[in-house]
């Protein structure tokens, strides 16, 4: 059974797919840190799941507008470095999960949230979404980013997002392989959720093989 201690994210494990939604809409989903610690304890709980199928979506027109401002507005590194350390277990544990997770990227996907795409096997962009990565106007060094981007993208491209802060157009990011699928914001979630839908046709085993072997986690 997938529980979560807040009331800021949902989780519908019900049917095959896992929907987990971050649900603060009126800060556009910006993450706290018991929303972090919420993923990360969904993700715990889906450990054994071998095979199944992770939606990560966010209520509203916005799926994740990265880290609470109020958060990375201070010395990040040394006022929250348990919040970190909780964050950086997520990012693995979704790399680790033993099923595709796919993120439906609408609106905004920007800082921590673009870094948890990361270590997503699907990502799909909705036409007018902001996907950027902007830690370094808030004085931080994503480690993450730095690790995972130049193997996706290049060092070039990776050194141009990371250092810079600017937002990729969503037409590029498909062209570069961070997206797989560029639609109208209105689809993301449904194209998403058609990408984990087909790999639920096949045997569960083999899937989870199949995202072991791709070793999302650096």
């Amino acid at each position: 059974m997938v529980t979560v201690d807040t009331n800021y994210v949902d989780v519908d494990a019900e049917a095959e797919i896992v929907t987990v939604e971050l649900a603060r809409p009126e800060k556009l989903n910006a993450l706290l840190p018991e929303m972090v610690e919420a993923l990360s304890a969904v993700f715990a709980d889906l450990a054994d799941d071998t095979g199944r199928g992770v939606l990560l979506t966010g209520r509203g027109d916005v799926t994740c507008a990265g880290m609470d401002t109020e958060i990375v507005s201070g010395d990040y590194e040394a006022e929250h470095a348990d919040l970190d350390a909780t964050l950086q277990r997520l990012y693995g544990q979704i790399a680790d999960h033993p099923g595709p997770v796919a993120m439906a990227g609408r609106g905004a996907l920007v800082g921590a949230g673009a870094v948890l795409s990361l270590s997503c096997e699907f990502l799909v962009l909705g036409a007018e979404t902001t996907f950027a990565a902007p830690e370094v106007s808030y004085g931080i060094a994503s480690a993450r980013s730095a690790a995972l981007l130049p193997e996706l993208v290049g060092r070039r491209v990776a050194a141009e997002m990371l250092l810079t802060g600017e937002a990729l157009d969503p037409g590029r990011a498909e062209t570069l392989g961070l997206a797989n699928a560029v639609v109208p914001e209105s689809a993301v979630e449904e194209r998403a959720r058609d990408l984990l839908e087909t790999v639920g046709e096949h045997d569960a085993g083999t899937v989870a093989e199949i995202v072991d072997l791709l070793g999302a986690d650096p």
